[in-house]
């Protein structure tokens, strides 16, 4: 008996406007951060306002954005591999302090 096998069972399942669900998690926790930068008052009104328009905006392209034809999560990702590669981050500690006023030079 032959069977069918359906050429799509890759595809990454699309649950709301064309959202994945890691891309709908992206909105969603856009649009909570946004609603907790507008609720809470560090600042006026129009400073929390421009801040949670910015932190909504971030979301709404890291849930939609495409760059060249790749969502801008894996552009994030492969720009951060490349700088964890290239750029050595070396933590020193710090050299203590002479004592001054007993002599040493």
């Amino acid at each position: 008996m032959p069977a069918r096998i359906p050429l799509d069972v890759d595809l990454e399942d699309k649950l709301l406007y064309g959202l994945t669900p890691t891309r709908l998690a992206y909105l969603v926790i856009a649009l909570l951060a946004g609603f907790a930068v507008w609720t809470s008052h560090w600042a006026p009104s129009s400073a929390r306002a421009g801040v949670a328009i910015a932190v909504v905006l971030v979301g709404v392209v890291a849930a939609w954005g495409r760059l060249r034809g790749r969502p801008i999560d894996g552009w994030a990702a492969d720009l951060f591999a490349f700088c964890m590669s290239e750029y050595r981050i070396q933590w020193r500690r710090p050299r203590p302090f002479k004592r001054l006023g007993r002599g040493v030079s």
